[in-house]
């Protein structure tokens, strides 16, 4: 009964350690737990600066999934994120050049103008219990000084709103296990074949 106490722990461990790969968001000027709601004008979900938070991480995609100018492919390992600025009312807002960056590679971002690509993705990237906003016109970036760029784990993004606001999702490769926790894997597995083999005798 002990070996096998000893044998159920050593398992749990590895499928814990295993398990913790994500792409977290790990600097920017205002990193947020996901709000009940971002929805436009939403009480608690106003701001006057770019917000961000993490949305679902690890998640294996069944299906391409398409961002802008073009798809992640099906089968890769992915996290998600949203950067909004959703002002009171009709107040005009601007907030440029706000970096943001991440502990795994960006893969895609999804802005366009009726934020149609992100609404359809809510369900498999968004976080539960979050309310989101539809589809609408001028839902995310639509005119010339809405802007991001990207070059690996950063983006860069500019943001004017009056109404409604902006909402963009920043798809990230989700973090390969860490050289220590596939070592921890591999001395987990040994531990197991042990116990097996002293079971058997």
């Amino acid at each position: 009964m002990k070996i096998f106490t000893v044998f159920l722990l050593s398992l749990m461990l590895i499928v814990f350690s295993v398990g913790q790969a994500s792409a977290l968001l790990i600097s920017g000027q205002d990193i947020i737990a996901a709000p009940l709601s971002v929805e436009d004008d939403a009480p608690g979900a106003e701001n006057t600066a770019q917000q961000a938070f993490n949305e679902i991480q690890n998640v294996l995609l069944s299906s391409d999934l398409s961002v802008d100018g073009g798809t992640i492919s099906s089968g890769t390992l992915v996290s998600s994120h949203m950067i909004f600025l959703n002002t009171p009312d009709s107040s005009v807002t601007s907030d440029f050049n706000v970096k943001w960056e991440f502990d795994g590679d960006i893969l895609g971002v999804m802005s366009d103008r009726y934020g149609q690509l992100e609404a359809a993705s809510n369900t498999i990237l968004g976080v539960v219990g979050t309310t989101y906003p539809g589809s609408f016109s001028a839902r995310g970036m639509e005119n010339a000084q809405d802007t991001y760029s990207f070059t690996g784990n950063e983006i860069t993004v500019s943001m004017l709103v009056s109404e409604p606001g902006d909402w963009i999702r920043v798809v990230t490769r989700a973090s390969v296990p860490e050289p220590a926790t596939l070592i921890l894997l591999g001395t987990g597995l040994l531990a197991i074949a042990g116990l097996k083999r002293k079971i058997k005798k």
